[in-house]
């Protein structure tokens, strides 16, 4: 019977052992993590909630964080309210009256109102044109190889000019840009620019 006092438990003179340094680090990391989640859970339902109610009215805007979509150039409002078509004119010029050889003609396409009013006027490549020819022999277009032309509305004030400049390699060209081997010579040439259905005067030059 002396073996019965002693059976399914600890002897009274058997020490107590107490958990190590190591384990108690443990348990306190565990319980450090399980508040952490708890925290993270708590703010995740907050934002899930303020997404569902969304915005409020003074807050709009901020619903769309893309860019915004560009505006159309606004024109003038009396852009074309007074305007004249006899109040565009056209001319051409050149930088020089003569070329040596190999030096290149800057042709000048200039529009102009001489109007009292504003004028929306088309100066996309689209609508002008330099023109070359000699006698009756037409020599030159920048619209035979043109490529991708494109509209430019501009509103031209009264008294106001534009210019475009176009520098031309004196060569020859053809409708459709079709090849022409043959080179302008030297002797004298007529510059006409054209824009939409508005054509300039006559400009002479000389090739040498």
């Amino acid at each position: 019977m002396a073996g019965s006092g002693t059976s399914g438990g600890r002897g009274q003179g058997s020490p107590v052992r107490r958990p190590s340094p190591a384990v108690y680090r443990r348990r306190r990391l565990v319980a450090l993590s399980l508040v952490v989640l708890v925290l993270a859970s708590i703010v995740a339902a907050g934002f899930w909630i303020a997404s569902l109610l969304g915005p409020g009215p003074e807050d709009a805007s901020a619903e769309v964080a893309g860019p915004a979509a560009p505006s159309a150039p606004a024109a003038s409002p009396t852009a074309s309210a007074g305007c004249e078509d006899s109040d565009v004119v056209v001319r051409a010029e050149t930088d020089a009256a003569a070329y040596g050889s190999g030096e290149n003609p800057t042709l000048i396409l200039e529009v102009a109102n001489k109007g009292k009013s504003p004028c929306e006027v088309n100066v996309g490549t689209d609508a002008m044109e330099f023109v070359v020819t000699s006698g009756d022999d037409r020599i030159f277009s920048s619209a035979d190889c043109q490529v991708d032309p494109e509209p430019l509305m501009m509103t031209l004030e009264p008294g106001k000019s534009e210019q475009a400049r176009f520098t031309w390699e004196r060569n020859r060209t053809a409708p459709g840009c079709t090849s022409v081997e043959a080179k302008p010579q030297p002797g004298t040439y007529v510059l006409t620019t054209k824009l939409d259905k508005k054509s300039s005067k006559k400009t002479v030059f000389e090739l040498r």
